[in-house]
């Protein structure tokens, strides 16, 4: 019964209800345009203790899981973005830079993946790569008995797929709102309109009960608000 009645609604009301479904997918259409493009630049690299004689392989790893934390913090330094900004000319500040940048590590295993996201592929593959190489090329600095080398560097090919806006999904996203806002309204639209019939519809031999029902409506109102 209640599904008769939603369709009964929505039939009613077609025209209101088609046009709540478009302005929402339109709105969404419109920020997918008018939001510019980013783009994620994304770069592996393993690095590990150098092994010695004395140590077993499982104090080995558990040392070089310590340290990839530990590199996880440097790459993000001031020090390595300005080294960075030596190899590429680019106008951002080194606080700039690093605002971009994600680096993270995957527990159990001694892969370092560092990110960099930004509106330009070509520039983020470069400043990804460019993070990368000034890292390992300064590693030996940090800690002497490390070793750090690049499994995987950024692709044009990986980053030049936008990673925001999802348009798609915001479309998605605004037809369901769409869906619900407009089924709410043609139910507040149907329900008020069978108020007005119901008024309407008073028995001849009693002028005066319309205009009391109103005047109890409105004073039951009154009631509930105050």
């Amino acid at each position: 019964m209640e599904l008769v009645y939603l369709w009964k609604s929505v039939r009613n009301h077609f025209i209101v209800f088609g046009l709540v479904i478009a302005l929402c997918i339109g709105a969404a259409f419109l920020a997918n345009e008018m939001l510019r493009p980013t783009y994620r630049a994304n770069v592996s690299m393993v690095a590990n203790i150098a092994s010695k004689p004395e140590s077993s392989t499982y104090n080995e790893f558990l040392a070089s899981q310590m340290l990839t934390k530990t590199y996880e913090d440097t790459m993000q330094s001031r020090y390595i973005a300005s080294e960075v900004k030596k190899k590429i000319a680019i106008q951002e500040s080194s606080t700039e830079l690093l605002q971009k940048i994600k680096v993270r590590t995957d527990p159990g295993t001694l892969v370092i993946m560092l990110s960099y996201t930004g509106e330009d592929p070509k520039q983020a593959v470069a400043i990804a790569n460019a993070f990368a190489e000034s890292f390992v090329s300064k590693s030996k600095e940090i800690i002497a008995d490390a070793n750090v080398s690049i499994l995987d560097l950024a692709s044009m090919e990986d980053t030049s797929i936008p990673v925001s806006p999802r348009k798609n999904l915001n479309l998605a996203l605004a037809a369901f709102v769409g869906l619900f806002a407009a089924l709410s309204l043609v139910l507040i639209l149907e329900r008020r309109g069978a108020r007005k019939k119901s008024r309407r519809h008073i028995p001849d031999e009693y002028p005066g009960l319309g205009n009391t029902l109103v005047q109890m409506e409105e004073k039951y109102k009154g009631g509930v608000t105050g």
